[in-house]
């Protein structure tokens, strides 16, 4: 008996679908599956490394400097440790791409298709993948702060090295130093997950940190300072990170700083808006 071919030939095999009713993964499970990931992922640890040695050269650099022109000038422990975590600049732009990397890369390689043959609950994947950069970025930010802060007070006198236990301001200017780096890396993580690039992941994350800030206070000097720029600068990224970790910032700005509580809900708008939007995308859009 002869085969129709034109039925064998119109069989086609059913597309594959990810069954999003499936458990699949407990969260602790996948948890430890995707911090696994960026521990396995070479950039993670490159990124950290170089985070954590630029912060610990910058803070011995400033360090150095004061102590070689202390006679011109004269400063408090709370702004010298200030100073000292300068670094945490660099590490929110390092620790910022690794957070749009995490994301990134598994659209770019297709290993988002078997992370959701594991996981097919989308938000499960993406809550998870967010904690383990939260936990490894934080734990990096934490040696970088204490390193800077050894090295400091090491170096400049008017910073002692119990004073991260002994001075409270100090404290709580390194914690709110540690989650601006941290809500940084969530952003990242955020626009990666949005945008599915690394390059534009990246170039967003640079231009909302510098490139904003330079057009800004172009058009202040155009405009000669009106008001709706003064409005935009003043909620602009890193005025509200200088705004939120400097307790003395608007002693010295150029431009207006908001106070720390509404600089920080400044901040938590900033990160919210690309993260809800990448799992809006996410869990809506095919992978």
């Amino acid at each position: 008996m002869t085969p129709n071919l034109n039925t064998a030939s119109s069989a086609r095999p059913p597309a594959y679908q990810v069954d999003p009713t499936l458990s699949g993964v407990s969260f602790l499970g996948t948890f430890r599956s995707e911090f696994a990931k960026l521990k396995a992922l070479r950039t993670s640890w490159w990124l950290s490394i170089v985070t954590i040695g630029l912060g610990a050269f910058i803070a011995g650099a400033v360090a150095f400097a004061y102590q070689q022109f202390a006679g011109d000038f004269s400063t408090n422990a709370l702004d010298m440790a200030v100073q000292g975590q300068t670094g945490s600049f660099f590490a929110m732009i390092l620790l910022g791409s690794l957070g749009v990397i995490a994301i990134t890369t598994e659209f770019t390689t297709g290993a988002i298709r078997s992370s959701l043959t594991a996981v097919p609950r989308r938000t499960t994947l993406l809550s998870a993948k967010a904690l383990a950069l939260v936990v490894w970025t934080g734990l990096t930010t934490v040696i970088m702060v204490l390193i800077a802060h050894v090295l400091t007070a090491l170096i400049a006198d008017p910073l002692g090295l119990g004073d991260i236990v002994t001075d409270g301001e100090i404290a709580l200017m390194y914690a709110k130093t540690w989650l601006v780096v941290v809500l940084t890396v969530l952003l990242g993580f955020g626009l990666g997950t949005l945008l599915r690039s690394s390059a534009g992941g990246i170039v967003v994350l640079a231009s909302i940190m510098f490139v904003v800030q330079i057009v800004l206070s172009i058009l202040m000097g155009v405009t000669d300072g009106a008001a709706w720029v003064e409005a935009l600068i003043q909620v602009e990224y890193m005025n509200l990170v200088e705004g939120f970790i400097n307790p003395t910032a608007g002693e010295y700005a150029f431009f207006p700083v908001l106070d720390p509580g509404p600089a920080a809900v400044g901040l938590l708008v900033w990160t919210a808006v690309p993260l809800v939007l990448g799992w809006l995308s996410f869990t809506r859009r095919d992978s």
